[in-house]
C-alpha cells in the first residue's frame, strides 16, 4: 500500500506539473486511505496552490489542516508569508509570522529577507527597519541584495539620510556594493536634480572597477530629460555609444525621441529612427507614438509613411494613441486608403491584392 512518503512524491510532481487539482484529489485521498498526511504534505500542497496564485486555497488548506492537529513547519510559513508579500499584503504576512514564533517554528534569515523585501515595497520602511533589528537579534546578517532593497526603499520615500547609512553600515560590515545599489542612488540623486551628487556617485562607481550599466545611463538620461536639460542627455547619450561598451537600448532611444519631440527637434528625433534602424534596436509603440505626432505637426507624411511600414515589417500592434494620432492626420490630408491598408496589417505603399 502506498505510505505517506508515496503521496508527498505524487502530490509535489503533479504540483510541479501544474496538475494541482489533481494534487488536491491525492491529499483526498490520503484520508480516504487512512493515510496520515505530515508537515511535507502539506508545506507541498500549500505550495503549489501559493505558485498558481490560489494563496485562499493555501490558507483554507492550512487552517484545516491546523485543526486537524497538524501544525505547519517553517517552511510551510515561509512558503505563505512569500506568497503574501508576493501580492503585497504585507499585513496577512505580518500575521503569519507572528504565528509562526507562537506555533515554536523559528524563523531563518530567508523569512526575514522576504518580509524585508516586502516591507520595503510596500514603503513601510519603519516597519522595515524593525525587521532588520529582529534579523540581527536573530544572529542573521543582511546580504547585498537586501541592502539594496533597503537602500531603493528610503530613496523612495526620500530619505537619502537613512539611504546613506545604509551604505556606510554595508561598508562596516564588509559587504561589497555592486552596480544596484550604485544605480539606484544614482537614479535617485537624478530625479531630485541633483546631477552633480549622482556624476561624484559615478565617477566613484567607476573607480570601484564596476562598469555602468544600461540602467545606470538610463537614469541619468531620463532626468536630464524631464528636467529640459536635452543637450546634457544627448551628450551622455553620445559619449555611452562612443567610449563604452554598453550599447543604448529602446528604453534610451524612445526617452530621447519623445523629449526631442517635445522641444520640436523633429528631424534629430528621426536621426535616432535611423540610427536604432542601422544598429538593430526596435522602437517601441511608444517611440512611433512619439514619432508620429511630432511628423503630423510638420506634415511630414512621406517619413509617416515609412513608420508605419516599418511597424508593420517588426510586427509592432499599434495602440489606441498610434490610431488617434493617425486618425485624425490622414483621412484630412486624403489618405484614408493608406490608413485602411495600415490597420489591416498592410504595408501602405503596397496595394492590399
Amino acid at each position: 500500500m502506498p505510505n505517506t512518503v508515496t503521496y508527498n512524491c505524487l502530490i509535489y510532481g503533479f504540483g510541479k506539473a501544474g496538475e494541482i487539482e489533481r494534487a488536491q484529489e491525492l491529499s483526498d485521498q490520503m484520508n480516504k486511505e487512512k493515510v496520515f498526511p505530515n508537515a511535507i504534505t502539506l508545506t507541498t500542497l500549500v505550495d503549489g496552490l501559493c505558485k498558481h496564485g490560489r494563496i485562499n486555497s493555501a490558507v483554507q488548506f492550512f487552517i484545516k489542516m491546523r485543526s486537524e492537529g497538524l501544525k505547519g513547519s517553517a517552511a510551510t510559513f515561509t512558503t505563505l508569508i512569500d506568497a503574501f508579500c508576493n501580492v503585497n499584503n504585507i499585513d496577512k504576512a505580518m500575521e503569519l509570522f507572528d504565528q509562526m514564533s507562537k506555533d515554536g517554528c523559528y524563523p531563518d534569515a530567508y523569512v526575514y529577507y522576504k518580509l524585508i523585501n516586502g516591507l520595503s515595497k510596500a514603503g513601510r520602511m519603519d516597519d522595515a527597519s524593525s525587521a532588520v533589528s529582529m534579523l540581527k537579534e536573530a544572529g542573521f546578517c543582511l546580504d547585498i541584495v537586501r541592502y539594496n532593497v533597503l537602500i531603493g526603499g528610503f530613496c523612495k520615500k526620500n530619505e537619502l539620510g537613512k539611504a546613506y547609512e545604509m551604505l556606510k553600515e554595508m561598508e562596516q560590515a564588509g559587504v561589497q556594493s555592486n552596480t544596484v545599489t550604485y544605480t539606484t542612488v544614482i537614479s535617485y540623486l537624478s530625479k531630485t536634480g541633483n546631477f552633480a551628487a549622482a556624476h561624484r556617485i559615478m565617477r566613484k562607481m567607476i573607480k570601484e572597477g564596476l562598469v555602468p550599466t544600461v540602467v545606470t545611463y538610463s537614469a541619468l538620461i531620463h532626468a536630464y530629460c524631464l528636467y529640459g536639460k536635452i543637450e546634457e542627455a544627448m551628450k551622455i547619450f553620445r559619449d555611452m555609444s562612443s567610449s563604452t561598451k554598453v550599447p543604448p537600448n529602446n528604453v534610451i532611444y524612445s526617452i530621447l525621441i519623445n523629449s526631442l519631440y517635445k522641444k520640436n527637434e523633429v528631424e534629430l528625433a528621426l536621426s535616432l529612427m535611423d540610427e536604432m534602424k542601422v544598429k538593430g534596436v526596435r522602437p517601441d509603440v511608444i517611440t512611433f507614438n512619439a514619432m508620429f505626432r511630432g511628423l503630423r505637426e510638420r506634415n511630414f507624411l512621406e517619413k509617416a509613411f515609412d513608420l508605419m511600414d516599418r511597424m508593420v515589417e517588426q510586427g509592432c500592434n499599434p495602440d489606441y494613441i498610434t490610431m488617434e494620432v493617425l486618425t485624425e492626420w490622414l483621412p484630412a490630408v486624403g489618405e484614408t486608403g493608406k490608413l485602411k491598408n495600415f490597420v489591416q496589417g498592410y504595408k501602405v505603399y503596397v496595394s492590399t491584392a
